[in-house]
């Protein structure tokens, strides 16, 4: 009992060969692990943080392939193509701190990249569709060169269009002024509130169109008007119907009601019917007002 233990120490010769066997292989394991690379770790880091591109471009001009190269993700270049599809512009290094979505240490990575194209004048004025403005020329030795901006009476004729404040559909406005959809539904409300425009001044007062775009428009909005110069019953507003002198302010307000109804629009015989006209006063109406 007393050398029990050394018994755990003696070996068969066939145990003894397993071990050494055994022995080897872990060796040549070790060896092999030591000389082998360990790619492991660092292809994981790749997969998870990959190369990107590294170069400058103008955020008012980059498409979707350079700016993925770049390594922004689709939705902040979703962002970024609406921003600029609104007529946004970026002006200085520091405005694409604006560029909503944009994480911080992508912003960091991307802003000594920017490098934003001064534009001209010319390219100024037509992106905010002023168009009746063209370059002057100078003459020095008998050469020509470009020297400076006048008013130009007789704009690019594709640029040049007209829309009627009073009869204009809500696509037409859309189509031809790009302006949104929420101020030209405020404009149509306004007109049918007003009963039509009277000067083409009055769109200035819209509520969502600033004096910037009033100005752009104003060149090419037009106001209906009949030969005869008579008011036109369905564009007249409360004080007009009043200066008739025929009808009380309740009345007139019951008018425009009827009016506002009835599509914006209103004939002689329902006046005749509602306010109980006799056939002088319609007839007195009639040559007074342009009605149907």
């Amino acid at each position: 009992m007393r050398n029990s233990w050394k018994a755990y120490f003696i070996f068969s010769v066939k145990e003894q060969k397993g071990i050494m066997v055994l022995g080897i292989v872990l060796l040549l394991s070790t060896v092999i692990g030591m000389l082998m690379p360990k790619p492991l770790v660092s292809s994981k880091i790749k997969k998870d943080q990959k190369e990107y591109a590294s170069f400058n471009f103008d955020p008012n001009t980059i498409d979707s392939a350079h700016a993925l190269l770049l390594g922004i993700p689709p939705r902040q270049i979703s962002t970024l193509l609406h921003y600029r599809n609104k007529g946004g512009r970026f002006y200085r290094q520091q405005d694409l701190a604006h560029w909503y979505g944009l994480k911080k240490d992508l912003l960091e990575k991307l802003m000594p990249l920017v490098n934003i194209r001064k534009m001209d004048t010319m390219e100024v004025l037509k992106q905010n569709r002023i168009t009746n403005y063209k370059y002057g020329y100078k003459y020095s030795g008998g050469e020509r060169t470009k020297g400076y901006l006048i008013h130009d009476k007789n704009p690019m004729k594709e640029l040049d269009w007209t829309i009627d404040i009073n009869v204009a559909t809500a696509n037409e406005w859309m189509l031809s002024t790009h302006l949104s959809k929420i101020t030209i539904e405020s404009l149509l409300q306004y007109k049918q509130y007003l009963g039509g425009f009277q000067s083409v001044y009055q769109i200035s007062k819209v509520y969502g169109i600033a004096d910037s775009s009033f100005q752009r428009l104003r060149p090419h909005l037009r106001v209906q008007k009949t030969k005869s110069g008579k008011w036109i019953a369905n564009l007249m507003t409360f004080e007009q119907w009043k200066k008739l002198e025929l009808f009380q302010d309740k009345e007139i307000k019951q008018l425009l009601h009827f009016k506002k109804e009835h599509g914006g629009r209103i004939g002689l015989r329902d006046l005749v019917l509602n306010f109980d006209l006799t056939e002088m006063q319609a007839n007195w109406l009639h040559n007074k007002i342009s009605i149907d």
